[in-house]
């Protein structure tokens, strides 16, 4: 099955990173984009959040007020903005997903696996960034599975909410809202296997 994925990420104000006559030395500039992503990430993750719980219009900004999706924020020019990129979805016994199974587990609310082969070629740069950032807190919190066991790495997996664009049986753009997605293998870099919490039929992107 064919579609088009979205991750939220933090559109940065140009002005975010500053240095002496407008040059980053070997390796700052990437501990700067990381550094303020971290500062931020938050503000994503809070969106995501107003999204599961159908705020989709809101979101918390950095000053603690709300504001509508899209609205400046006071002191700032940033906003949480959608990046893509296209890819092919498997049903758990690696066959085609179709329509009628993705509106199955909708019906039923109820949890499924994907596994998501991405388009590498049709990846925006934020979107490829997000991956980069979720798949490092997959890998660093798995990092504790000896340590601190499997039930507490399952409780403390990171989690995302992604959108989808897909065509119905009849042909028609239809988005969903995967909610709650956590890595389960990420061992190729275009192949991974998703738990995906619940779907919702949504409006739009």
């Amino acid at each position: 099955m064919e579609v088009t994925l979205y991750l939220p990420y933090y559109d940065y104000n140009d002005d975010a990173f500053t240095a002496s006559d407008n040059y980053y030395g070997e390796g700052e500039y990437a501990s700067a984009v990381s550094d303020e992503y971290y500062k931020n990430k938050d503000i994503v993750e809070q969106y995501g959040i107003d999204i599961k719980n159908g705020r989709t219009g809101l979101f918390s900004g950095q000053d603690g007020q709300i504001y509508k999706f899209g609205q400046k924020m006071s002191q700032s020019d940033d906003k949480v903005s959608y990046s893509s990129c296209k890819a092919t979805l498997y049903n758990e016994d690696g066959d085609d997903e179709t329509v009628d199974g993705l509106i199955t587990s909708f019906a039923r609310q109820e949890s499924f696996i994907e596994m998501v082969e991405f388009n590498l070629d049709t990846v925006e740069e934020e979107f490829e960034t997000e991956m980069n950032m979720w798949s490092k807190e997959h890998t660093k919190i798995n990092s504790y599975i000896n340590k601190a066991g499997e039930v507490w790495v399952a409780s403390k997996e990171p989690k995302r909410n992604m959108k989808m664009l897909f065509k119905n049986s009849a042909g028609e753009d239809t988005y969903a809202l995967l909610e709650d997605c956590k890595i389960m293998d990420n061992s190729e870099r275009d192949n991974w296997i998703l738990y995906v919490n619940k779907i919702k039929i949504i409006d739009k992107i």
